[in-house]
């Protein structure tokens, strides 16, 4: 037992290194993953997703995050990240929507909403009406007043709401009933060999049919077989991300020819099957 906890804290203050150094070089990289329609294969955003530089070793990003708020540097990573990857998202094409990652915890912290004017994404060349908060739940909500609050301030600014990893961890029916988001994205637990999982189809199911009746927009996370994307598309799936589709670039690159025209033909073979 000793001997574990002697371990965790020689591991633990190995990571603490690689943090501070982290803030000091701003070794990080930005990267963009496509979120597709499943209508017509065309790209309807990308997520904006943190990769760390580091030539000494590999990194777990969920990690360091950890050991971020574990030391109070939370707010000093994410605003690093952030700002990369507002200032990477210049070349972005017009309408495309930027997914980035928001801890709940500090979206209503007044330096947030202060790197979140008008004025301000206007400096990078973005459209606030193109920017989506992406709620990432992997704390449960501290101050669930205060962050109503600021959600319901982000809505009137007009800037989407983004509710993730529904169906894992904190992300449950009451969040959304509380948040009321304009999209939410589909855990890539449920949505892993769906195709040949039924109880999973149903469920999903049952979240694109709420999304349909309430005007949210629905995206899966973690596409990774065609047979994953043919179940999807059969499901009436509105929205699309994984490894299959697009992998994360730090260029905004277009989705591979073969795969849209995979979407349309398998929307093509669901539009024949219902018609007739």
């Amino acid at each position: 037992m000793k001997l574990i906890t002697k371990n965790k804290y020689i591991n633990d203050k190995k990571y603490i290194n690689i943090l501070n150094r982290i803030l000091e070089e701003k070794n990080i990289i930005t990267v963009y993953q496509p979120i597709i329609s499943l209508k017509d294969g065309q790209i309807y955003g990308f997520e904006a997703l943190t990769r760390i530089f580091d030539k000494t070793q590999k990194v777990n990003i969920e990690h360091i995050f950890k050991i971020a708020d574990k030391m109070n540097k939370l707010w000093e990573l994410e605003t690093l990240c952030r700002k990369n990857a507002l200032k990477n998202a210049k070349k972005i094409k017009p309408e495309m929507k930027l997914f980035l990652n928001v801890n709940p915890n500090i979206i209503h912290d007044k330096n947030f909403k202060n790197g979140f004017t008008k004025n301000r994404l206007i400096k990078y060349g973005l459209d606030f009406l193109d920017i989506v908060f992406e709620i990432t739940e992997r704390n449960a909500i501290i101050d669930m007043e205060a962050f109503l609050g600021s959600i319901d301030h982000y809505k009137k600014e007009e800037f989407k709401i983004a509710i993730d990893d529904v169906g894992s961890g904190y992300s449950g029916l009451n969040t959304i009933n509380n948040v009321r988001p304009d999209l939410i994205k589909i855990d890539m637990n449920l949505i892993r060999n769906i195709d040949k999982d039924e109880l999973k189809q149903h469920l999903c199911k049952a979240m694109v049919d709420f999304g349909k009746n309430t005007g949210i927009k629905v995206i899966v996370e973690g596409i990774e077989t065609k047979e994953e994307l043919q179940t999807l598309i059969k499901m009436d799936v509105e929205f699309g991300q994984g490894y299959f589709l697009g992998t994360p670039q730090e260029t905004f690159e277009s989705i591979e020819p073969e795969k849209i025209k995979l979407i349309k033909k398998y929307k093509k073979i669901v539009k024949k099957v219902y018609c007739t």
